[in-house]
């Protein structure tokens, strides 16, 4: 009999990805006894995935990575830098997955761009303000997320230093206590490719192998049911591919742009629509199918703004977030306060309303490139509030009377209404407004794993060979930065473990 005739698949059906698998009935880490709905035959081959043909390997490498965003690139650096062979895979037909689309705000404290600029903040002086932005949140993990805190700034030196990344001057946007813990990419908002292009193209130099248009469908297990690599399948056509791999991280994002899981597991957040198509959760069940516990998914995550980069405007000039009654209704200076709450009170949509401070600030670009490309949601200029209101469809009275209560609140120094700190500072004509919907943008909780990224059993015991990290695992989903710091740290685990089996063998 040939070996092949022994492995076996373990991975989605066509019924978990339509209707999110099993999972929808079952608790966290509980999965049916066969997770394909198959059985082996007879010889012992292993049953296919939806009707795919037996496995045949067509490469192998050390390690495969499932993802391309900012995790995934992250975890191959440290086996790239240790001449590991290494194949990054991803379902998207371009690489870096949703982290292109983020709006750039990375969360970091004490690098060595921020040094330079004459920051004396460090990971253990921000750590307490970063714990209250992540308690507000609905992180609970807070110790891991200090790990990935306190990590972080290693993480961007090291992106800049083995990979080229380009950071902007933090002088330029942080003054005093202002974002003294915010990195931006090269030009501010949105300019992830400052970022994400560097660490792909060194990663390309060190020897790292990519694949796009593949989704991952299954892990395929040996004859001892020991995970030995995964399956892909194209997104056009459906070939099959089989990868062979000594250690597999998965960074394949998180749930929230699936409705079945979403439905499963936060159906308070079902009736908000989803900021991109690309976070459907198939890490989530793969690791679940597996064995792989999964925890902490009830945990909603905070909403932001259809366009992200406008939600983050308010950490950086000064704004007003104003609801169709022309009524302030949440603080302005935090990425996704204005969209829970307006998701919470069912207003349905709210407008940024700003000036010629925000236009000039150190984010003009990112203003002058949003209001450019949506220049269908943009009002303005207005030479006063009447004529705003009229262009924004809200009552001119109350919005006028926000606008003045909101002057009065900054000349005073204090937002009595709402706790607002951040640049605090009245508005002048002529006015501008954008138009925002609420969406889900990420998601809470998934794979169990330990701080080396590895993948825990329902018991809370480590699956061998297999890693997470990202917003496909539980105590991700706090940011780019912790995303990256998260990958980083996983993919030196990864390293650690490729070489104390090869000490192992070599005894």
């Amino acid at each position: 009999m040939k070996r092949r005739g022994f492995f076996k698949l373990a991975g989605l059906t066509a019924v978990s990805l339509a209707a999110g698998g099993a999972l929808a009935a079952c608790g966290a880490g509980q999965i049916p006894a066969n997770p394909l709905g198959t059985d082996a035959g007879e010889d012992g081959a292993a049953p296919s995935v939806a009707g795919g043909p037996s496995v045949a390997f067509s490469s192998e490498v050390d390690v495969l990575v499932v993802g391309s965003g900012i995790a995934g690139l992250s975890a191959a650096m440290a086996p790239a830098e240790a001449k590991r062979s290494v194949l990054v895979v991803d379902k998207l037909d371009l690489l870096g997955g949703e982290s292109y689309e983020a709006n750039g705000v990375m969360r970091v404290a004490g690098s060595a761009v921020q040094q330079r600029a004459g920051l004396s903040a460090t990971a253990s002086s921000e750590w307490e303000a970063r714990k209250k932005e992540l308690e507000a949140a609905g992180a609970t993990d807070l110790e891991f997320s200090r790990t990935l805190f306190e990590a972080a700034a290693s993480w961007a030196d090291h992106l800049a230093n083995e990979y080229g990344a380009q950071f902007a001057d933090p002088a330029e946007y942080a003054q005093g206590d202002r974002n003294t813990s915010v990195l931006l990419p090269k030009d501010g908002l949105g300019d992830m490719e400052s970022v994400m292009v560097p660490l792909r193209d060194g990663l390309v130099g060190k020897g790292v192998s990519f694949l796009t248009g593949l989704r991952a469908t299954a892990f395929i297990l040996d004859e001892e049911s020991a995970v030995c690599g995964m399956r892909f399948v194209a997104s056009e056509g459906g070939a099959v591919t089989d990868v062979r791999a000594r250690r597999i991280v998965v960074a394949t994002g998180g749930f929230a742009s699936s409705q079945p899981l979403v439905h499963a597991y936060t159906p308070d957040r079902e009736r908000v629509g989803c900021y991109t198509v690309a976070s459907m959760g198939e890490g989530q069940l793969l690791c679940a199918a597996i064995g792989g516990q999964l925890t902490g998914m009830d945990k909603a995550a905070p909403l932001t703004g259809d366009l992200p980069q406008v939600s983050a405007w308010g950490l950086f000039g000064p704004i007003v977030a104003v609801d169709t009654q022309g009524e302030r209704f949440a603080r302005e200076d935090g990425s996704g306060a204005t969209a829970e709450a307006c998701f919470a009170d069912e207003r349905g949509l709210w407008w940024t309303v700003f000036d010629h401070a925000l236009s000039e600030s150190s984010q003009s670009r990112s203003i002058a490139q949003l209001t450019s490309k949506n220049a269908k949601r943009l009002v303005g200029p207005c030479d006063s509030a009447d004529a705003l209101a009229e262009q924004m469809g809200v009552p001119a009275d109350k919005l006028a009377a926000t606008l003045e209560r909101y002057n009065d609140l900054a000349r005073a120094g204090k937002d009595d209404d709402f706790g607002r700190t951040l640049f605090l500072e009245p508005l002048e004509a002529p006015f501008y407004a954008v138009k925002q919907l609420p969406v889900r943008y990420r998601s809470r909780g998934g794979a169990a794993t330990d701080e080396a990224g590895r993948l825990l059993s329902a018991a809370g015991a480590p699956i061998p060979r297999v890693h997470c990290c990202g917003a496909v695992a539980n105590g991700g989903s706090d940011g780019l930065a912790s995303n990256g710091a998260f990958g980083m740290l996983t993919g030196q685990a990864v390293v650690d473990s490729l070489a104390e089996e090869d000490a192992q063998e070599g005894a």
